[in-house]
Parts: structure tokens; sequence; C-alpha cells
């Protein structure tokens, strides 16, 4: 077996794990949200009353799903036709650039802003909270997913040809569009238009996935055949 076609093995294996992680990770993150939803921000101290670690659940499997993006992404460009490396290689670079962002903001949430909470300690605790729609959180949020978008809108041209591949190409197209949208929109300080985009991509996004998981094993059976 010439090293190439190994790669491409080992490459389509992990690919299919990730994908099916990410899926799970997205999934999780939605329920988990949906569970202990949002409320309406009135103050960090009305916050800290009603504090519980619950509220940031969600927030685990968000980590790991960065993790499993990357791996992903590194997957769909080892696979990827030559022409089209090119596309995939960005990808990776920006969600990269979305791992850093989001898992380094998360787990200051874990960490820094609920220890904090714990303790009673809220003084200037309102710019890095969450729920806050007008923290650095937030902000960084909004960034970090717009790299995620970008990535996914570059890896879009690696699947053509085929109806399952044309299925992931457009739900790539419309999450990484969702994502730059809510993007946009965020500093005009339009909430409804951004949960609105991020209900839609917790639909899209995971749909994506599982698909991209199938273009794998589909790989798997060809490359065993």
């Amino acid at each position: 077996m010439s090293e190439s076609i190994a790669v491409r093995q080992t490459a389509i294996t992990l690919g299919f794990w990730s994908a099916l992680l990410t899926t799970a990770f997205t999934i999780l993150w939605v329920v988990l949200a949906l569970g202990s939803p949002t409320a309406e921000w009135s103050g960090i101290e009305s916050y800290a009353k009603d504090f519980t670690f619950f509220q940031m659940a969600n927030f685990i499997p968000v980590i790991l799903l960065t993790f499993t993006v990357v791996i992903l992404m590194a997957c769909i460009h080892c696979v990827a036709p030559g022409t089209k490396k090119v596309f995939a290689l960005i990808g990776i670079a920006f969600s990269s650039v979305y791992a850093a962002i989001i898992c380094t903001n998360y787990y200051i949430q874990l960490f820094v802003v609920r220890l904090n909470l714990l303790k009673g300690d809220l003084d200037g605790l309102a710019l890095l909270t969450h729920t806050n729609l007008h923290s650095v959180f937030f902000a960084l949020e909004t960034i970090g997913y717009t790299f995620l978008s970008l990535a996914i809108l570059f890896a879009s041209p690696v699947f053509g040809g085929g109806k399952l591949e044309s299925w992931i190409r457009w739900l790539f197209i419309i999450s990484g569009a969702l994502g730059i949208i809510g993007a946009i929109v965020a500093p005009f300080d339009q909430p409804m238009f951004i949960f609105a985009a991020l209900g839609i991509w917790s639909l899209t996004f995971p749909v994506s996935t599982i698909l991209v998981s199938l273009f794998f094993r589909k790989a798997q059976k060809e490359s065993s055949a």
C-alpha cells in the first residue's frame, strides 16, 4: 500500500468519526441550551442570584466541538480532489482560528466567570458574562463563529458531483451564510435576527455534518471494494 493511499484511508476513518462527533456535540449543545434558556439580561446581580452550573453545561460540548471541527476539516482536505485542496486548506486555517477563539471564550466562562459568580465577586464580571449580549463574550462568540462560517464556505466546493455531495455543499453554504449574517447584524443590537439565524443554523449545520459522515462511510466502502 502506497503512503498516499494509507493517508487517505486514515483521513476517511478519522473523517467519519469526527463528523459523527461534530454532529453529536452540536445536537447536545442545542439540547442543553434549550433545556436552560437564557433569561433576559437584567444586570450581573440578578444573574448571580439565580446562577446554577446547569446554565453553563452546554459550554462543554461546544469546547469539544472545536477539536472535532478542526480534525474534520483536515480530513476533508486529505480527500479533496487536487484542484480543490486549496479551498479545504483555507477551511483548515479558518477553522483553527474559530477553535482558538471559541475554546478560550467558553473556558473563560467555566473558569473565570463561574468561580467569581460562586464567590460573589461581581466587579467587572458583567462585561464577561455570556448572557449579556453587549459583553466581551458575545463579541468573541460572534467573530469566532464567523471564522467557522468562512471555513465551511471555503470547504463547500470540495463536495461536487453526486446528490449526497450536492446536499453537503449547499448546506455548508447556507450554514456559512447564516453565520456571516449574524456577525454583520450583531453590532447593530438586533438579537432577534441573531437568534433566528442561530435557530436555522442549529438545524442546517448538524444535518450537513451527518451527511459528511455518510460521505466518508461511502468512501470507506469504495476503498475496501
